[in-house]
């Protein structure tokens, strides 16, 4: 798509009025866990009410609401209420950032905090930046909200404040799970966050009225961009609930009359093993599920499609570099990502940065422009923006005759299990902190379940010795359950490479020699 033929973004405010106007009662977010809906009318009043909570406070393009909260209609609502005046909203997955939290929040400097009770950040509040207040909850009849939404009820819902952002202010802040041992937080521009939703409603095909489902997190940019960002623009519905459930999944996409629904590698892996008594034919109204945070392998991908009769497509995409590649709608090929999305210019380079030809592998770099986000908030709260040649992937692919992505390899070192991305690093640091390991160097290997999963070598101080059960202890004073190192193999030394530093690859090679095939993950 060139350039002259892209539309300009729209803002926030002008999609949610646009949506009020012509569906008031449709609507855009059912949360079942809580069995409340937030319809387009009413999203448009809530969005009313809190520009003139920000305007009445003086917060100004670029300055920044910090968002901490799980899945739910209150949280969706912040979210889109927040761009819609024109604001920074900023996101963070608070159980996987804890140990940074406090960092992480300095960093982001905001002027307003809205924060879910009950997940143990009141002690954070002291000292901290911002005016803080407990989200609470929003209810249809104003005299039952809560907390916050209590406090802008009392507020007009008139349309009478305008976005005070433009394309290129900031939106987003989010931080995931971590590809470095330091959070950085993802900028995007108003505009970009628009063009992503815009490219994932396009490749998901959605119409006005479709259902979507999803039960992965908000805090995280997939969920944002595929089932908060997507249906909004699309005009239609979003069904949540706050986690993934095995024995309810399938099960709430029937209910619910879904049309497309949300997986990673891992639901799929659980799906597989333990069989639900749902079919294909048993949701006539879903058309397909997209996979994605994580390469679907191509047995696994067959073996769902046989067992369930449900049709599995596969989307990528990076904090980076937006929304790069999936199938369109239900039109998958195994074995690929699919085409370049909506607004991407997808180029496979050699060392030397000069494009190649279809079929030919080398270095997947994302660029076009519209999708990729602005820069890094860094801990220290500086901000360092992305080149502008586009995002160097760090991933090994090529294009196939169709068009079609095919991954390859990483020239990273990131631990992808299921779906969540882990810095060796960061568990290298925790583990050298024991004082009987003076060396450490964390892996990933291959799981039937996650895709991968954490192991460790570590080498001990010369006289000592350290457990399984003594390392585990240790990690888990630091780091949360789904990061600990789930086997510990200890050698002399560690491998180094001709400069001494330590040689990850050997440690990949040593463990397929001597501990792939004795691997057992069934405990």
């Amino acid at each position: 798509m060139s350039e002259a033929t892209i539309q300009p973004a729209k803002s926030f405010h002008q999609v949610v009025a646009e949506n009020a106007a012509q569906w008031p009662e449709r609507t855009y977010v059912h949360c079942i866990d809580q069995d409340k809906s937030l319809s387009y009318g009413a999203l448009y009043g809530v969005s009313n009410r809190v520009a003139r909570f920000l305007k009445a406070r003086e917060i100004k393009a670029n300055e920044r609401v910090l968002l901490l909260a799980e899945n739910s209609v209150e949280n969706l609502a912040v979210f889109v209420s927040v761009l819609r005046y024109g604001a920074t909203l900023a996101t963070v997955q608070v159980e996987m950032n804890k140990a940074n939290l406090s960092e992480i929040i300095t960093a982001i400097a905001p002027k307003i905090v809205l924060y879910q009770e009950g997940l143990g950040l009141e002690d954070l509040q002291p000292g901290a930046p911002g005016e803080w207040f407990a989200l609470g909850e929003w209810q249809a009849d104003d005299t039952a909200a809560s907390g916050w939404f209590a406090e802008i009820a009392g507020l007009s819902d008139e349309d009478d404040i305008d976005t005070i952002a433009g394309p290129d202010d900031h939106g987003v802040i989010f931080y995931t799970s971590g590809t470095v041992a330091k959070p950085k937080g993802v900028i995007q521009t108003h505009a970009t966050a628009y063009y992503n939703y815009d490219a994932t409603a396009d490749y998901l095909q959605l119409a006005p009225g479709d259902k979507t489902f999803d039960c992965r997190s908000y805090s995280w940019l997939s969920a944002q961009h595929m089932s908060l960002g997507a249906p909004l623009v699309a005009g239609a519905t979003t069904i949540i609930a706050k986690h993934f459930s095995q024995s309810r999944y399938l099960g709430w996409l029937k209910t619910y009359e879904a049309n497309v629904g949300f997986v990673v590698p891992t639901i799929v892996n659980m799906l597989i093993n333990r069989p639900q008594d749902i079919r294909g034919t048993d949701l006539p109204h879903l058309r397909f599920l997209t996979s994605s945070s994580a390469p679907l392998l191509d047995e696994q991908w067959r073996s769902f499609e046989d067992l369930y009769g449900i049709t599995l497509a596969q989307s990528c995409g990076s904090s980076e570099g937006g929304n790069t590649a999936a199938h369109r709608g239900a039109d998958r090929k195994i074995g690929t990502i699919g085409p370049a999305q909506k607004y991407q210019d997808i180029r496979i380079v050699d060392h030397d940065g000069n494009r190649l030809p279809q079929g030919e592998t080398g270095e997947i770099i994302i660029g076009g422009g519209k999708q990729q986000a602005f820069g890094y908030l860094m801990l220290d709260g500086t901000i360092d923006p992305l080149p502008k040649d586009g995002h160097h992937s760090g991933d090994l692919g090529y294009f196939d005759e169709d068009g079609h992505l095919h991954i390859t390899g990483r020239l990273k070192e990131l631990i992808i299990r299921g779906g969540m991305n882990i810095a060796p690093l960061e568990i290298d640091a925790v583990l050298i902190e024991h004082p009987d390991i003076t060396e450490a160097g964390t892996i990933g290997v291959p799981h039937p379940i996650y895709g991968e999963e954490v192991v460790a070598y570590v080498s001990c101080v010369p006289g000592k010795a350290v457990s399984f059960p003594d390392i585990a202890a240790h990690c888990a004073t630091q780091l949360p359950e789904a990061k600990w190192p789930k086997a510990v193999y200890i050698l002399e030394e560690l491998p180094k490479n001709p400069r001494g530093k330590l040689d990850r690859s050997a440690i990949t090679t040593h463990y397929q020699d001597h501990h792939a095939e004795s691997a057992d993950w069934s405990s």
